[in-house]
């Protein structure tokens, strides 16, 4: 019945394939498509498209029973649409300050990567859905409205399990101000509450900001303004604490640390890197601050040491600054104790008490305190007295596919706004399942979508698409679909 539908659907609309499209802005266009792919602007008839065919704001796009399509927005998102999908752009703007990409997933389902909108501004790309509403930072996804069994059925016919694939390793707990992440060769993308972090992130605070770290083994971290820290190295295994580890590098403002089950575990397994000693903890908790000569100046990307009065700045004022008496890093330990590692050696620093540090060739000296103008953190509080939610590690294993949006995560950041109010993130190798009742994050990505056979929009080259006009949809099966468009 549906490949007769796709055919009369095909007649009907071929007279009409030459036709222009009514007066709309442009956003966008096809770069693929295969089978029946029509597009309807409201109060409009509806058109046949193809590849190289424009889109519009306020066009919604329909893809038959056994086509898929591939688009591509101005900004630079890209997507594929899966057969019977219906989607619609409702609004995409890249207009600066006043960045806009709201669309409707009506039907169906989507692979996406997202562009500059996104980038530029983290909370202007949104896709609505019936169920929920989909935030997204930056981010390469899949999205999958099942409006019975059918992903079930396509869950019994892989033959395949579900997998767990998360990357995340922690999630931000709390966020006064801004603060961005990057991973290694990667962009900066801004963080929210409930953002994923991972291993190999650079997180650095804006000005007048600060945030606290949750990671999944429960230790906390505090960031101070302007402040950066990257996470080396963090492996949590409860059933195997023997390969567990964590390794964070400081590298300018404050930090408060609280370790975790990592350290309560094995102590050993959890090391600070700074520019002047490497701290091991003891159950501990503790505060540092780095400035002046203390800054490692080569793990940051700073713009405004590239212009004319950063130049200066390094020549006449850092100098200067660098002598000060503040200039170096003091360590406080306020539960438990820490060991600081020198070249010559180590120091233990006990409870209550406060070391500084010049540089990697001077040896600590032990001071009354941190100095009051660098000891407030300007209002940044120790992350033991922050409030982490539970769900933020929660997730459920889903006995079976049940209808509602399924979700999943290849890179980036995904808030997903649920029927019930609930915001629910995710992050790299997550999946997550939004209903009339719940929104929960999923233990394990469903094979239905962990195994999609359709492209990702980011996959399509000369080579791919060959492939495909050659062997059809499946990429391995010569069965032909009923029409291809060009």
């Amino acid at each position: 019945m549906t490949r007769l539908t796709d055919k009369l659907l095909f007649a009907l609309l071929a007279l009409g394939l030459s036709l222009p499209a009514p007066a709309a802005t442009e956003v966008g266009e096809v770069a693929y498509s295969r089978g029946v792919l029509t597009g309807q602007i409201d109060g409009q008839p509806p058109r046949l498209i193809a590849r190289g065919v424009a889109l519009h704001n306020g066009e919604t796009l329909n893809t038959g029973s056994k086509g898929f399509a591939i688009i591509e927005l101005e900004d630079g998102t890209r997507m594929t649409l899966r057969p019977n999908t219906t989607f619609k752009i409702e609004e995409v703007s890249q207009e600066r300050g006043s960045e806009n990409a709201l669309m409707s997933l009506i039907r169906g389902g989507l692979r996406a990567i997202t562009g500059a909108i996104s980038k530029r501004n983290p909370d202007a790309f949104r896709i609505n859905t019936s169920v929920a509403t989909i935030g997204i930072r930056g981010t390469e996804f899949d999205a999958r409205l099942c409006a019975t069994t059918e992903c079930q059925a396509e869950e019994d016919a892989s033959g395949r399990q579900g997998e767990r694939d998360s990357r995340v390793i922690g999630r931000i707990a709390l966020l006064n101000g801004r603060a961005s992440a990057r991973e290694d060769g990667g962009s900066d993308r801004e963080l929210s509450v409930g953002a994923a972090v991972y291993e190999r992130d650079q997180i650095q605070t804006a000005e007048r900001s600060f945030t606290v770290i949750a990671f999944n083994d429960k230790t906390r971290v505090t960031l101070s303004p302007q402040s950066a820290f990257r996470i080396e190295e963090h492996e949590y295994t409860p059933e195997q604490p023997e390969d567990n580890n964590s390794f964070m590098r400081f590298l300018r403002g404050g930090m408060r640390l609280v370790s975790g089950l990592i350290g309560q575990l094995n102590p050993q397994a959890v090391r600070v890197g700074t520019p002047t000693v490497t701290i091991g903890i003891r159950g501990t908790g503790f505060d540092l601050v780095c400035q002046g000569a203390c800054v490692d100046e080569n793990a940051l990307r700073d713009p405004v040491g590239e212009t004319l009065i950063g130049q200066f700045l390094d020549l006449f004022v850092r100098p200067v600054y660098a002598q000060a008496a503040t200039s170096g890093m003091y360590a406080k330990a306020w539960q438990g104790s820490i060991v600081l590692h020198l070249d010559g050696g180590s120091a233990l620093l006990p409870n209550g008490r406060t070391a500084f540090v010049r540089n990697s060739s001077s040896r600590p000296r032990v001071v009354a305190d941190i100095p009051a103008l660098l000891r407030n953190f300007q209002g940044a509080p120790r992350p033991d007295r922050v409030d982490v939610p539970a769900e933020f590690f929660s997730e459920v294993e889903p006995a079976a596919i049940e209808p509602g949006l399924y979700v999943r995560v290849d890179s980036g950041d995904v808030a997903v706004q649920g029927f019930d109010g609930k915001v629910v993130h995710i992050g790299a190798g997550e999946a997550l399942h939004a209903g009339l009742d719940r929104t929960e994050r999923l233990g394990i990505v469903p094979a239905f979508q962990k195994f999609d056979r359709f492209p990702k929009p980011s996959r399509l080259n000369n080579r791919s698409e060959t492939m495909m006009d050659l062997l059809g949809e499946r990429g391995a099966e010569t069965e032909a679909l009923e029409c291809t468009v060009r």
